[in-house]
């Protein structure tokens, strides 16, 4: 296949899915192929490139062609790739880059760039790329898929759902944009239609863990525990091993038959029989509930609930301070932790959320005590590594706190908190160069942040003369 046949796009629409929006396309019900042309054409008219157009049948056809092709930029392209192969990412991106130096309209630069800024969280850098891609090829549903799924990841749902819905519209085979419909629909609470996008994934992909996951949640919220039962034990059977078996077990309702041995079975941390552990299952999939819709006090009330019946259930205390700290009671909230530590001391989980607490009440010695072990046991996520770093800084290791900082923008490159916290230190070392360039990247984010405000008073007070 020559070049420029290996970067045309090409999908196909049915007329009849055009028609149903006019709104989209100002045309009403006709058969006239001239009248559909020019709709189509209105709509996706390419910034570069040309678009071709064809009818079959019920059936329309289009294909986006690059105008040029530069060999200098497919040479750096190829190397690119390589690069890509060896997980020299940085190498990578410039090379790209320089590719597009050469030719600036080639979509398949754009969109590979795209995934590697993507796939190393710097979403704003991926979107910047996919605007381009999508305003040279409108028809570009991959594009326009992964350009929704940035902004789901920086948490803009409404502009998430006009892309993938684009997406859709062009590519109705993709299993990707009805998984992603649905979690966009869960977090707007569109549940009918989260459901319905949910269960199209499933029967385009159906050992794809991730939409009977969406399903499980939705049915928890829903508080119908048969079936999120069923749908939680379809991800641990597809997906062992992962995060998302792990939850799965932590969230499934187990329907308890007593063995022919009863007598012989332990008894359980949450009270010993068959009937202890449903009230088990029964208050954490309604607590779970609540706690998902926002009920945070209900959801509370009902661990306490089950707590004053289970008070040795360590993960029942976990779950309470947990929800206690999104009501803000942080006290509370450590009092719970600590309990749920006293009784199960090996749960970095327990620790992290401990540290939360602490981190909150300002009270930096114990926060390090505390963080310190949640990272010993494993909990070496982002937001852990950044309270970390921070709570050193409190205490004056500022060295110390700023390595924990850069390892936490290394698990997340766009991590205001850390960024803020960082630029701070910078200042400290005498080096408002550093802290400048990242406070003026806090700021370039297209998302809001509390961080955003801090960022650009601090900002103006490195600039003032």
């Amino acid at each position: 296949m020559n070049t420029v046949n290996r970067k045309k796009i090409s999908v196909s629409l049915k007329i009849a899915d055009i028609q149903e929006y006019p709104e989209h396309f100002s045309i009403y019900e006709t058969e006239d192929t001239e009248q559909l042309k020019s709709a189509l054409l209105a709509r996706y008219k390419p910034g570069h490139g040309s678009l071709g157009i064809a009818f079959r049948a019920d059936t329309v056809f289009l294909e986006w062609s690059p105008e040029t092709v530069s060999k200098e930029g497919e040479a750096y392209h190829y190397a690119a790739l390589e690069f890509t192969k060896q997980k020299l990412y940085d190498k990578a991106i410039r090379t790209w880059e320089k590719a597009l130096d050469q030719q600036p309209h080639d979509v398949d630069y754009l969109y590979k760039l795209a995934i590697l800024y993507f796939e190393r969280k710097k979403y704003t850098e991926s979107i910047l790329q996919l605007e381009k891609a999508v305003e040279i090829c409108p028809i570009h549903d991959r594009a326009l898929l992964l350009l929704g799924i940035n902004w789901i990841k920086l948490r803009k749902f409404e502009k998430a759902l006009t892309y993938v819905t684009e997406s859709h519209f062009l590519n109705k085979k993709s299993m990707l944009t009805y998984l992603n419909l649905g979690a966009i629909y869960s977090v707007k609470k569109d549940f009918p239609r989260a459901i319905e996008m949910y269960e199209r994934c499933i029967d385009l992909s159906p050992r794809e863990a991730r939409a009977y996951l969406g399903l499980a949640r939705i049915y928890s919220v829903l508080n119908d525990p048969t079936k999120a039962n069923d749908y939680f034990t379809k991800v641990i059977k597809l997906a062992p091993g992962t995060r998302m078996a792990e939850y799965a077990k932590r969230s499934v309702r187990v329907e308890q038959t007593a063995p022919a041995d009863h007598a012989a079975v332990p008894a359980s941390a949450a009270g010993g029989t068959a009937g202890g552990s449903a009230a088990r299952d029964d208050s954490f999939s309604i607590g779970m509930g609540q706690y998902l819709s926002g009920k945070y006090r209900q959801s509370a009330t009902t661990y306490k609930a089950y707590l004053q019946a289970h008070p040795s259930d360590d993960y029942g205390w976990y779950l309470l301070g947990e929800t206690m700290l999104r009501t803000g009671e942080y006290e509370e909230s450590a009092d719970c932790l600590k309990r749920a530590i006293r009784i199960n001391g090996k749960r970095g989980l327990y620790y992290k959320t401990l540290g939360i607490s602490l981190h909150f009440l300002g009270k930096p010695k114990e926060t390090i005590q505390v963080l310190k072990k949640a990272i010993e046991l494993g909990k070496r996520d982002a937001l852990c590594l950044t309270l970390y770093g921070i709570n050193l800084m409190y205490e004056k290791a500022t060295e110390d706190g700023m390595n924990y900082l850069q390892m936490s923008m290394k698990k997340n490159p766009n991590n205001p908190l850390a960024m803020y916290n960082l630029a701070l230190a910078h200042v400290k070392m005498h080096d408002p160069e550093k802290a400048q360039t990242l406070l003026n990247r806090i700021l370039n984010f297209d998302y809001y942040t509390p961080a955003k405000e801090q960022a650009g008073t601090l900002l103006a007070t490195l600039q003032s003369p």
